[in-house]
């Protein structure tokens, strides 16, 4: 996955060499202006384009476990709190709120697993959000966009202490592909991260950043 930012002012999803905002012209990492409510109107002006474009899609993948003691030694573990306290392998599909990890390839389309961390140690990600979509079709892009703003954005003032629109910490999301869809797969994932720091150690629950 291409890294991306979230404009504090329309919520849109960019690419994350753009310096600024090509659809309400805020530069990367700006706080809006005092006085000024941020609003999502002027994305929703452009139906065609989706404000979180760069979902990344990940799919059911079957895994099959020849050796399974290398399965033991290669997966992450948790505590009988639900904590993970040894790194390894963890298929995406299992992440919960306030897990922490790093994606094994950054550029790939889907995710299969991830590597997941205790949050002491240094990671990229940390989950703050799980919740399934509503149900019927595979949703269409405006749909997901919707759940997002309904779900993400306060469960991410829950999580950090602080609205995503004074934050400076992005959200990353993990939506599932179609076929996964198709096999009762409805999760939406939304992990929070430092866009000025490649890894950050410690959990960002309760930090006010």
């Amino acid at each position: 996955m291409n890294e991306r930012w979230v404009c504090k002012r329309c919520f849109s999803s960019n690419d994350g060499n753009l310096g600024t905002c090509p659809n309400c012209g805020l530069a990367r990492g700006s706080e809006v202006p005092d006085g000024e409510e941020a609003v999502a109107a002027a994305a929703a002006s452009e139906p065609a384009r989706s404000r979180w474009s760069g979902l990344l899609r990940f799919a059911w993948i079957p895994i099959v476990l020849i050796f399974l003691a290398a399965g033991y030694f290669f997966s992450a573990r948790r505590d009988d709190g639900g904590q993970i306290v040894g790194g390894g392998d963890l298929q995406v599909t299992e992440l919960q709120a306030g897990d922490c990890f790093d994606l094994p390839d950054p550029n790939a389309q889907e995710v299969g697993d991830v590597q997941a961390k205790p949050c002491a140690e240094p990671h990229q990600y940390q989950m703050f959000f799980v919740g399934d979509l509503p149900g019927g079709d595979y949703p269409t892009t405006a749909a997901m966009d919707s759940f997002t703003e309904a779900e993400c954005l306060p469960a991410f003032q829950s999580f950090v202490g602080t609205p995503y629109e004074t934050s400076r910490l992005d959200i990353f999301q993990l939506t599932p592909t179609e076929d996964g869809w198709n096999q009762g797969d409805h999760a939406m994932q939304c992990a929070v991260f430092d866009p000025l720091n490649e890894a950050i150690t410690g959990s960002m629950r309760d930090s006010g950043l």
